[in-house]
């Protein structure tokens, strides 16, 4: 297949393209002006907010499938920053399906949405079913919601194929610190390393949330342009209490520290236990995580000891 990457060279668009190349696709990346992805393949700058750009983009990648995955996707930024992450998440997302649109030939979109969508979720609806109606309850949520409403416009009326994904907490190498699997695992490599002092900061770790590895996300991602219809949660299917990620990290990395609560990193729990139910995507795509989380923090730990070493 011909794909379009868009925010190729962001975290999960890495980990994307890899796989991609694997599998023998031909890939094209978009990214924002300046950046780059790690991989030596086709390059597209330009900002997805940019209407004209975007429809060039598209239109000269000519692509048989679009894995649209640029975006704001850390929440407090959105929070912070609103009309922004209107523009880049709905607007951005207008412009791409746009173009996939005017390409005028039987084009797969993959649209990366996000679990967060469901919202403050009820404990009888646990683990969170693709039917559940989605109630957003950040402004993060509520632009991946739009945004998916902008997509879905498109696959009616037009030869335009959308999928949607909905992926829930994924981690794993390359990740930026601002998350918290990335975070704790940086800490404890400035501590083997010497480089800080044996305290880590966190914030409230007794949220239980679906951690999955990214290398495992983007496998999904590629099965559903292949042969997927409609909307997926993607995910571990296990619940995993925050604490438990920070142990097993500790655990990993063999170190003694001190664990100190900061304000700053406090993000109220909305609920306190959310998973995904993922037999739609195991039935139709006949995807399986393989990754465990032990070996996600691993790798996770061991990028971060190579990037500060």
């Amino acid at each position: 297949m011909r794909a379009l990457v868009t925010g190729a060279s962001g975290f999960v668009g890495a980990h994307l393209i890899d796989h991609l190349l694997d599998r023998g696709d031909e890939v094209i990346a978009a990214v924002a002006p300046g950046t780059k992805p790690k991989q030596n393949v086709p390059i597209f700058e330009g900002n997805i907010t940019d209407y004209t750009r975007t429809i060039d983009i598209v239109s000269q990648a000519n692509p048989d499938v679009i894995y649209h995955l640029a975006g704001i996707a850390f929440a407090p930024a959105a929070e912070n920053d609103f009309l922004s992450a209107l523009s880049v998440n709905v607007g951005g997302t207008f412009n791409v399906m746009r173009g996939a649109h005017l390409l005028d030939k039987n084009i797969s979109v993959v649209h990366i949405s996000s679990g967060e969508v469901y919202g403050r979720v009820s404990h009888e609806h646990i683990p969170v079913r693709e039917e559940l109606p989605p109630k957003p309850a950040n402004s993060y949520s509520l632009t991946k919601l739009m945004s998916e409403q902008v997509a879905l416009r498109y696959e009616s009326g037009s030869k335009v194929r959308i999928i949607t994904a909905r992926p829930f907490n994924h981690t794993g190498p390359g990740q930026s610190d601002v998350f918290v699997c990335s975070s704790f695992a940086k800490q404890l490599a400035l501590i083997k390393l010497g480089k800080a002092e044996p305290i880590m900061k966190v914030g409230n770790l007794s949220p239980q949330r679906d951690f999955s590895d990214v290398r495992d996300i983007v496998k999904a991602y590629r099965l559903a342009a292949e042969k997927g219809t409609g909307t997926y949660n993607l995910g571990s299917g296990k619940p995993v209490a925050v604490e438990v990620v920070l142990h097993t990290l500790r655990e990993i990395a063999g170190i003694d520290v001190r664990i100190e609560l900061d304000p700053s990193r406090m993000r109220p729990a909305e609920v306190p236990v959310l998973y995904a139910d993922i037999s739609k995507a195991n039935k139709e795509l006949g995807w399986v995580p393989r990754y465990s989380l032990r070996d996600t923090l691993h790798d996770t730990y061991q990028y971060w000891l190579s990037a500060l070493g």
